[in-house]
């Protein structure tokens, strides 16, 4: 790629990650490997600054990202930079986003290169999260099948780079029982391909009926696979499709309540913080604690997605406050009594 680095041309990275309190201390790295959850970095958190302004016509995006994918990248920030914004913050694992870097898929020596990149900066990648595809819950079979098909190309491209979870949009067609029907069963074979190559299959509260925490436990029951679980986001619970006016809401607390116990990867949303550094709309005390008492132990990806701050300093802010339950939950203990 052409274009300026990100972090080299963001004169306030270097005053950002040193005056984080956390950042690069050597306290915080070796917490990271007691602590009761690990924390990971979003590559979408940069969306902006990876995009520019290629999405404010969404039409257009998603064309263009088929056909020419290069063409979608107009931001300043090379979508490989995220890992040395993880490195700067002491975080060692990276969200991926494969619409980011679309047109990569099948091209293993840019896949190779980008983990090198990733090894040389001491990070690993964890979960990458696609889009763009075929329903998974489409009526028609043949095209539930093409879905599959579709994902399974992004599942070499994830065992490549090395990660470990791939996150699906559970999508479909019909009634909530059938799309629960349809999705289940592409699922179902999705997380048998995936588990021959040793990647977790996951899906996430990300709209139309998935954004209901009840739906989406019962498709996880149906779709009753050992290597299946639920990469929640602590903000997306509404019902319905994307940009619904007015948004019918799901409970959060209760959505949370329905999906801890399938839980096993979360996007830690935040979009706004109080002077004391706590998300305004998220208790996120209350969400780490129910995830802990119902056995969580994975990664909380920060993934910032306000307009309060740039994205630099919003993920700075949202890897701090996990940093802080990280701190608060050390040597957290099922056995200890709830409080």
């Amino acid at each position: 790629m052409n274009r300026r680095s990100f972090i080299q041309h963001t004169a306030v990275a270097g005053a950002i990650f040193s005056a984080s309190p956390l950042a690069l201390s050597s306290r915080s790295v070796a917490r990271e490997l007691e602590a009761p959850f690990d924390i990971a970095l979003s590559q979408w958190a940069f969306n902006k600054g990876i995009f520019g302004d290629s999405r404010d016509n969404e039409k257009w995006f998603r064309a263009t990202l088929r056909s020419d994918p290069e063409k979608v990248l107009r931001g300043e920030m090379d979508p490989r930079d995220v890992v040395v914004v993880a490195r700067k913050m002491g975080i060692h694992a990276v969200d991926l986003v494969n619409n980011m870097w679309f047109g990569h898929r099948d091209d293993k020596p840019w896949l190779r290169d980008f983990k090198q990149q990733a090894e040389n900066e001491g990070v690993s990648f964890i979960c990458l999260m696609c889009d763009v595809f075929e329903h998974i819950g489409v009526k028609s079979k043949t095209d539930r099948q093409k879905s599959i098909d579709q994902h399974s190309y992004w599942l070499e491209a994830a065992a490549e780079l090395g990660c470990t979870q791939m996150r699906i949009n559970p999508y479909g067609e019909g009634s909530y029982l059938e799309q629960l029907r349809q999705c289940a069963e592409g699922l179902h074979e999705m997380s048998e391909r995936a588990q021959r190559l040793g990647i977790q299959l996951v899906v996430e509260n990300h709209g139309h009926p998935a954004s209901n925490g009840a739906w989406l436990a019962m498709l996880v029951e149906m779709t009753a696979h050992e290597n299946f679980g639920v990469y929640l986001d602590f903000d997306n619970f509404f019902m319905g499709g994307w940009g619904i006016e007015p948004q019918r809401r799901y409970d959060r607390r209760q959505g949370i309540l329905d999906l801890a116990s399938h839980t096993v990867g979360v996007s830690a949303k935040t979009r706004r913080f109080l002077g004391n550094g706590e998300e305004e709309f998220i208790d996120y005390d209350w969400c780490v604690r129910t995830l802990l008492e119902h056995g969580f132990k994975g990664y909380m990806c920060a993934e910032y997605a306000g307009d309060q701050f740039s994205e630099l300093e919003g993920s700075t802010k949202t890897v701090n406050l996990l940093r802080t339950l990280q701190e608060k939950y050390e040597g957290f203990s099922l056995q200890q009594p709830g409080g």
